[in-house]
C-alpha cells in the first residue's frame, strides 16, 4: 500500500510538472554545437549571446557520437559545459536523449557503431542511454527529457532505424530511473497523431510556415485553427498536452543556409517572417514554443551584420517576460 501511494504521488507530481511546462509562455530555443560548427561559429560565444539576449529555456542535445567517440570511452565535458553555462544564468533545460536528435543527420551514430550489426548497436546505445539518464536525472534545472526526435519521420535523415521495441525500452529506462521529470516525445511531423505507445507526459509538434520542397517554395495552407484542433485531438485521444518543440525561425531553402546568399535565405525567413511565425504560434493556443534557428540568427548578426532577426528575438523574449511578470 505504501509503495502504491508513493507511485500515485509521483504520478500526480509529474502531471503537475507537465502542466506547468505546457503552460510556460517564455520563448525557448533549440541549441546545437554541431550547427554552430556548420556555420563556423564559436559555440560558447553563440550560447553566451543567446543568454545575454534574455533567453532562459534551452533544448540541448546529448549527441551519442560526441560523447562516446570511441566505444566504451565516455566524455561528457562538452555537454556539462553547455549545461553549466545555462544554469549559471538561471536558465532551464529540456535535455534531448535518444539515437535520433535534432539536426542532420538526425541519427547521430559514432563511426564505430556504424560498423556493428543492429543488435550490437542497440545494446551499445542503451548502455550510453542509461549513463546519460543517471548522470543528469538529479539535475534540478533540467526540467524535462525529450526522447528521440520525430522518431517516425521515415523520409528524413540517415542511418535511421525504427524499432518500437527499442523506443519502449528507452522510455522505460527513463521512467524507472527518473519518475520525476516529464518526458516529451515529438509526433512524426506536422500531421502525425499519437496512436500506439509509449505514451509520454507531453507531445511536441513542429510548426513551419514556408519551406522548399520538390523544387519550389511553398507556404503552409494550415491555419492556427488546425493546430488548435490538433491539440484538442491529442488531448481527447491520449489525455496529454501538445507543445511546439520546433517553431520555424530559420530558412528552409534548396541548400544549406550557409551556402545560400542573402536573397535566397530571405525567401523563407527574415525578420518580418520571424514575427509572423511567432504570432502564428501564439494564435494556435499552444503556450510553450521553442524556436528553431538560434545559430542562424547569431551567424547573420556576426557575419552579415544583420541585427534585425536578433532584435525581433530580444523584443519577443522581453514581451513574454513582461506578461509573466504581470501575471504574478
Amino acid at each position: 500500500m505504501e509503495n502504491s501511494a508513493r507511485r500515485n504521488v509521483q504520478v500526480v507530481d509529474r502531471s503537475a510538472r507537465a502542466k506547468k511546462i505546457r503552460n510556460s509562455i517564455d520563448l525557448g530555443v533549440s541549441f546545437s554545437v554541431k550547427t554552430c560548427n556548420d556555420y563556423g561559429l564559436d559555440w560558447r560565444a553563440t550560447l553566451t549571446a543567446l543568454l545575454d539576449s534574455g533567453i532562459q529555456r534551452f533544448r540541448i542535445m546529448s549527441y551519442w557520437d560526441l560523447h562516446e567517440p570511441t566505444q566504451s570511452q565516455y566524455d561528457f565535458s562538452l555537454l556539462d559545459e553547455q549545461l553549466g553555462m545555462v544554469s549559471s544564468r538561471g536558465g532551464r533545460v529540456s535535455l534531448c536523449i535518444g539515437m535520433r536528435q535534432p539536426r542532420w543527420p538526425e541519427t547521430h551514430l559514432p563511426s564505430w557503431a556504424l560498423d556493428t550489426d543492429i543488435e550490437q548497436r542497440t545494446a551499445a546505445y542503451l548502455a550510453y542511454h542509461q549513463l546519460v539518464i543517471d548522470r543528469y536525472k538529479s539535475v534540478d534545472y533540467i526540467e524535462s527529457w525529450q526522447l528521440e526526435n520525430e522518431f517516425w519521420n521515415k523520409n528524413f535523415g540517415e542511418n535511421n532505424t525504427f524499432s518500437r521495441a527499442r523506443l519502449k525500452t528507452e522510455f522505460r529506462m527513463i521512467r524507472e530511473a527518473d519518475p520525476e521529470k516529464p518526458i516529451i516525445m515529438s509526433l512524426a511531423n506536422t500531421y502525425g497523431y499519437p496512436i500506439f505507445g509509449p505514451k509520454p507526459d507531453l507531445f511536441g509538434t513542429t510548426m513551419y510556415l514556408t519551406q522548399f520542397e520538390k523544387g519550389r517554395y511553398t507556404k503552409t495552407r494550415l491555419s492556427p485553427l488546425y493546430f488548435q484542433l490538433r491539440k484538442f485531438l491529442v488531448k481527447v485521444t491520449s489525455f496529454r498536452g501538445l507543445i511546439i518543440h520546433e517553431l520555424q525561425g530559420e530558412p528552409w531553402g534548396p541548400k544549406a543556409n550557409w551556402e545560400m546568399d542573402d536573397a535566397e535565405q530571405s525567401k523563407s525567413m527574415n525578420s518580418d517572417q520571424l514575427k509572423k511565425c511567432i504570432e502564428f504560434a501564439r494564435d494556435s493556443g499552444m503556450k510553450y514554443a521553442d524556436l528553431w534557428g538560434a545559430e542562424w540568427w547569431y551567424w547573420r548578426k556576426t557575419k552579415s551584420k544583420d541585427v534585425a532577426l536578433w532584435a525581433v528575438v530580444q523584443s519577443e523574449v522581453s514581451s513574454s517576460k513582461a506578461v509573466i511578470a504581470n501575471t504574478k
